[in-house]
C-alpha cells in the first residue's frame, strides 16, 4: 500500500525547536516524557554495541531533534521525509519508497514515526533494504499514548507486536527499553485529558505538579521494561 500525503516526522509534541539535549521545563505537558526518551535514546548511542559509522538516515525526520546526538557517531546525518520538509536532504517518493540504493546506510533513525505510517510494514521494509548488513535501526513509537495527529494518528503497539512487525520486516531484536510505566501512563493521561478545562493561568502549576509527580515515580526504577510503557525504544540489526 502507498503511503499517504501524511507527515512522516515527530510528532507534534515533540516537532518543536527546543534543541537536541535540552528539554522543555517542568510546567510543559511532555517534560519526562521527552527528558527520558532522550535518555533512552542516549544510552543507546553511547552504547560501545552501537558501531559507529559514516552515513545515518533519520527517515521521517521532522525537525531533526536528535542530530547532534546521532552526529556524535555519525559524520552524515542524512535526513529524509515528504515533501514540503526543507529540512530533508531525501525526499520520500509517492509509494512510500526511498530513492536510496540498497545497502546504504550505518543507521538508520526513526523516532515517533511509525504511529503516523499508513503502511508501517512498507515503512520497515524500506528501512531494512537501506541498511548495511550488520547495521542498526534505532525506532521509538508508542504503546500507550494520547492520539496525537500529524496529520493522522493510525497505530499503537503491544511490546509482542512492535517486536514482530520488526522482526516480519527482516530485523533482530537487539534491545529493547521503554518510557513510563502504567503509573505513569494514567498520570500522562489524566494530566492530558483536563488540561484544557483549566483557566488558562492555572495550566503551567497543574502540568508542573503532574510532571514532578510522575518523574518521581520513574526515577524510581529509571532502567525498569514495563509490558505496558507510553513509548518503546528498540535497537534492531539487519543480520549479516
Amino acid at each position: 500500500m502507498a503511503l499517504k500525503e501524511a507527515q512522516l516526522s515527530v510528532g507534534a509534541y515533540q516537532n518543536t525547536d527546543r534543541g537536541d539535549r535540552a528539554a522543555p521545563g517542568r510546567a510543559n505537558r511532555v517534560h519526562c516524557f521527552l527528558v527520558l526518551l532522550l535518555d533512552k535514546l542516549e544510552q543507546i548511542v553511547r552504547s560501545d554495541e552501537l558501531p559507529a559509522g559514516d552515513n545515518l538516515l533519520d527517515f521521517g525526520c521532522g525537525n531533526n531533534p536528535y542530530k547532534a546526538l546521532f552526529s556524535e557517531k555519525f559524520t552524515n546525518y542524512i535526513s529524509a521525509d515528504l515533501p514540503g520538509n526543507e529540512r530533508a536532504e531525501v525526499i520520500i517518493r509517492s509509494d512510500g519508497t526511498l530513492p536510496s540504493f540498497d545497502d546504504s546506510f550505518d543507521c538508520v533513525l526513526s523516532s515517533q514515526v511509525l504511529e503516523h505510517v499508513i503502511d508501517p510494514a512498507l515503512y520497515l521494509r524500506e528501512a531494512f533494504r537501506v541498511l548495511k548488513p550488520g547495521a542498526s535501526l534505532i525506532l521509538s513509537t508508542h504503546g500507550w499514548w494520547a492520539y496525537h495527529p500529524d496529520p493522522c494518528d493510525y497505530w499503537r503497539w503491544t511490546i509482542d507486536g512492535l517486536r514482530l512487525q520488526l522482526e516480519t520486516a527482516g530485523f533482530e531484536i537487539v534491545v529493547t527499553k521503554g518510557v513510563f510505566g502504567p503509573e505513569s501512563v494514567a498520570l500522562q493521561l489524566l494530566q492530558d485529558s483536563t488540561f484544557y478545562r483549566l483557566p488558562r493561568l492555572m495550566q503551567p502549576a497543574y502540568t508542573w505538579f503532574f510532571q514532578r509527580v510522575i518523574w518521581l515515580i520513574e526515577r524510581r526504577s529509571p532502567d525498569k521494561l514495563s509490558e505496558d510503557a507510553s513509548i518503546y525504544i528498540v535497537r534492531a540489526r539487519k543480520p549479516m
